[in-house]
C-alpha cells in the first residue's frame, strides 16, 4: 500500500526572543506572510490542482492580521485562505498552559473559532512547540472544542517526557485527545499499522517562511528519502481526519505530563501576581457574560502566559563578567545590553496594560481595583514587640504557635477547632546557588549539550564570581505585632544575603483569620535587592502527617504525584494544592500571587526525572532566575505573596 506523507510547512513563533516582541510582530506582517503569500501563489499559478506548499501558523497571528493591517493586506490573505495556501491550528500560539485559567485557555481557542466562522471551515488539529510539556487539564478543554488532534514538538536539547510517541490522552471525566510528541519542533513520523505519515518542513524560531526554491527543496529530500510514498503539502487537520478513526488502537495515558520549563514562571513575580489578579476577573467575567469588550480582555492577556518572556539572553545580554553584586549593579548602569534586557521584559508586562484597555469604563475600574488590591502592602519600618512568645496566640478565634527563634509557624487551630501542625508547618527559606548548582541543572536535564543549549541553560562566568554561594537560609525572628484580628511576624534574613546576594533586607508574614475555616497569610519581602547569581525563595508548607496531596491545575483536580517519568512533576504551577491530614481535616492552600508549587524535600536546581514525593509537604516557589532563554533576570522591590489557607 502506497503511504501518504502529509508535509506541514511551519515557522516556530516566539513574540519576542530574536528581537523586541512588537518588532517580531511586525516582521511577521510586513515581511513572513508576504512572503509566504509570495511562494503559496507561485506554486498556485504554476498548477492549482497540485498545491505544493501550504503554510500554518497559531491562530493569533492570521487574526491579528486580518485585524490590524491595512485593506489591501487583508484581501490578499482573505484570497489565500479561501484558495487554501494559508491554514491556522486551533491555538494561539504556544503557551505555559498551567498558568492559565480554564476561562483564558478558552479565550485563547477562540481566536480559531472567529476564523472558522469567517472563512466556514473546521479546525481539529492543535500545535505546541518549544516547551515541554502541557498539564493534563487542557484535554477537556480542547475535546469539548472539538479539536483531535496535538502535536507536542519539543525543543530538542531538553528532556521530553516519557510518553509513547503517538498516544490518547484521556483526562479524568473520559475525554480525550490524540497527541503525537516529537523530540524536535517537528520531523516525519510514520503512524504504525497505518498508510499515512505526518512530516514537518519546519524553521527554526522567527526565521520565516520557506521560499520557492527552498519549499522544492523540502519535497525532493522527502522524496528522496520516501521514493514509494504520495508526499502532498497539508494542514495538522488533514493529518487528524486521517488518523482518527483509528485512535482506538493507540496507546492511551491518563497521567499528568506538567511543564518542566514552569519555572520560567517565577522570574517575573511583580507580573505573575498582577496577572493572577486579572485572571480571576476574566473568570468572572466569564460566568456573568462576555460582551465584546470582555472578550478581547481574555484574548489579550492570553500574551502574558506565551512561552516568550523576552528577548533571547545568549544574545542580547551576553555578559560573562558582571556577577558579584557590585559588578553587576555597575553594568546595570552602564552596559546598554542590560538596560535593553530589561526594556524587553517591561514590554512583556505592558501586555496587562493593553488588555485592561480593551475593556469599558466599568470593567476598566474593576479591573484597576484588582491590581491595587494585588499592589497594597504596608512598607512602613516596623517596630515589633520584643519577642516573648508562651504557648498559643488568639486571632478571631484561630490559635496560632509560633517558634520563638526562626518565626516558623508550629501550628494553627481553626475556630471550629481543626488543627494543622507540624516542626516547621510555615516558614519563609531563600536559597542561593553557584556555578556547581547550575551544571547538576545542565547534567540532569540537557539531552544535547550544543552550544546554544548551554548558553540558554546556563550561566557563563559565573564559576569566577567571587560571592556565589550554594546555601539555604532561614530567618530569625525579630518580634510580634498581634492583635484579636491579626498577628505580624517581623522576620530577618542573615545580613550577608541581604548585602552580598538576592535576600530581602526584611521580611514580615501576617495571619488574619477570614472566617471560622479560612485564614490569610501574608507574606512580604521587603527591599529585596536585585541579584543576578542564581537564587530563589520559597515558602514551605509542611504538615505533620499530610497525605493524598492534589494540585488543581487548570480547573481538574491531579494527584500530585500521578506525574509520567521525564515530565513536569518536580513543579508545577496550580491554582490550589490540598491534602489529608491524620486527623481526618482537609487542608487546602490557594496561592493568590505565587503559583508555583514543588515537594517540599526537592532539590530545585537539579532535574528530577521519577515521580515526585510530597510526603514531607509543599513549598511554593516565590521568585527564581534558574536559567536564562528569553525570561527576566533579576528581580527586586517589595514583593507580597498572599495565600489562602483553609481547614475542614
Amino acid at each position: 500500500m502506497k503511504s501518504t506523507i502529509h508535509l506541514v510547512f511551519k515557522t516556530h513563533l516566539d513574540i519576542g526572543f530574536t528581537q523586541l516582541a512588537e518588532r517580531v510582530r511586525q516582521q511577521y506582517h510586513n515581511v513572513f506572510i508576504p512572503a509566504a503569500l509570495d511562494t503559496g501563489e507561485h506554486f498556485l499559478h504554476e498548477d492549482a490542482a497540485q498545491r505544493l506548499f501550504v503554510w500554518t501558523t497559531g491562530a493569533w497571528l492570521i487574526w491579528d492580521h486580518l485585524e490590524t493591517q491595512p485593506p489591501e493586506r487583508v484581501r490578499r490573505l482573505e484570497r489565500a485562505i479561501d484558495r487554501g495556501i494559508i491554514r491556522w491550528h486551533a491555538l494561539p500560539f504556544t503557551t505555559h498552559t498551567e498558568l492559565m485559567s480554564p476561562a483564558l485557555f478558552r479565550a485563547g481557542l477562540s481566536y480559531a473559532q472567529d476564523l472558522d466562522r469567517r472563512f466556514d471551515v473546521k479546525t481539529v488539529a492543535a500545535k505546541m512547540t518549544d516547551v515541554p510539556g502541557h498539564t493534563l487539564g487542557i484535554v477537556p478543554l480542547l475535546a469539548r472544542a472539538g479539536i483531535k488532534f496535538l502535536h507536542i514538538g519539543v525543543n530538542s536539547a531538553s528532556t521530553p517526557p516519557d510518553v509513547p510517541d503517538l498516544f490518547r490522552w484521556r483526562a479524568p471525566g473520559g475525554e480525550e485527545i490524540l497527541v503525537t510528541y516529537q523530540k524536535s519542533y517537528g520531523s516525519t513520523h510514520f503512524v504504525d499499522g497505518s498508510d499515512v505519515a505526518l512530516s514537518f518542513a519546519h524553521t527554526n524560531d522567527n526565521v520565516g517562511p520557506q521560499s520557492v526554491g527552498q519549499a522544492i527543496d523540502c519535497h525532493r529530500d522527502l522524496r528522496d528519502e520516501f521514493p514509494d510514498a504520495e508526499i502532498r503539502a497539508s494542514t495538522l487537520d488533514a493529518f487528524a481526519e486521517s488518523l482518527w478513526p483509528l485512535r482506538e488502537r493507540f496507546p492511551l495515558i491518563e497521567k499528568e505530563i506538567g511543564d518542566s520549563w514552569i519555572h520560567g514562571v517565577g522570574t517575573d513575580p511583580v507580573k505573575v501576581s498582577r496577572f493572577l489578579a486579572l485572571q480571576r476577573l476574566y473568570d468572572r467575567f466569564d460566568e456573568e457574560g462576555l460582551s465584546a469588550q470582555r472578550s478581547a480582555f481574555g484574548r489579550r492577556l492570553c500574551l502574558v502566559p506565551e512561552h516568550t518572556w523576552g528577548v533571547d539572553i545568549k544574545t542580547f545580554l551576553r555578559d560573562e563578567t558582571h556577577w558579584d553584586r557590585a559588578d553587576f549593579e555597575r553594568a546595570r548602569h552602564d552596559d546598554p545590553r542590560f538596560a535593553f534586557c530589561e526594556s524587553s521584559w517591561n514590554e512583556q508586562r505592558a501586555y496587562l496594560d493593553t488588555a485592561v484597555e480593551a475593556l469599558d469604563a466599568d470593567d476598566r475600574a474593576l479591573a484597576q481595583a484588582a491590581l491595587t488590591e494585588a499592589a497594597e502592602h504596608n512598607d512602613e519600618t516596623p517596630s515589633p514587640a520584643p519577642v516573648e512568645i508562651a504557648g498559643e496566640m488568639e486571632l478571631g478565634g484561630w490559635r496560632v504557635a509560633i517558634e520563638p527563634i526562626s518565626g516558623a509557624v508550629m501550628s494553627l487551630t481553626s475556630s471550629n477547632g481543626l488543627r494543622v501542625e507540624g516542626d516547621d508547618l510555615i516558614r519563609y527559606v531563600y536559597e542561593s546557588y553557584d556555578a556547581n548548582d547550575v551544571a547538576e541543572h545542565m547534567r540532569t536535564y540537557l539531552t544535547d549539550r550544543v552550544r546554544w543549549a548551554l548558553l540558554d541553560h546556563g550561566k557563563p562566568g559565573l564559576e569566577r564570581a567571587q560571592t556565589a554561594q550554594s546555601a539555604r537560609r532561614g530567618t530569625c525572628l525579630l518580634g510580634v505585632e498581634s492583635n484579636s484580628q491579626r498577628a505580624v511576624l517581623h522576620l530577618q534574613t542573615p545580613s550577608a544575603a541581604c548585602e552580598t546576594l538576592g535576600a530581602p533586607k526584611r521580611v514580615t508574614l501576617t495571619l488574619r483569620p477570614i472566617d471560622a475555616t479560612r485564614l490569610r497569610l501574608e507574606l512580604v519581602l521587603h527591599e529585596k535587592p536585585s541579584n543576578r547569581m542564581p537564587e530563589a525563595s520559597f515558602l514551605t508548607f509542611m504538615p505533620s502527617g499530610a497525605r493524598d496531596w492534589h494540585l488543581h491545575k487548570l480547573g481538574l483536580w491531579l494527584p500530585a504525584g500521578d506525574v509520567v517519568s521525564n515530565g513536569g512533576g518536580a513543579l508545577h504551577a496550580a491554582a490550589g494544592i490540598r491534602a489529608r491530614l491524620d486527623s481526618g481535616a482537609t487542608l487546602q492552600i490557594t496561592p493568590l500571587d505565587s503559583p508555583l508549587f514543588a515537594p517540599a524535600d526537592a532539590a530545585f536546581m537539579s532535574f528530577a526525572p521519577v515521580a515526585p514525593d510530597f510526603s514531607s509537604g509543599i513549598r511554593c516557589n516565590l521568585h527564581n532566575n534558574k536559567w536564562g532563554t528569553n525570561f527576566p533576570m533579576w528581580c527586586e522591590g517589595t514583593l507580597r505573596f498572599r495565600f489562602d489557607l483553609a481547614l475542614s
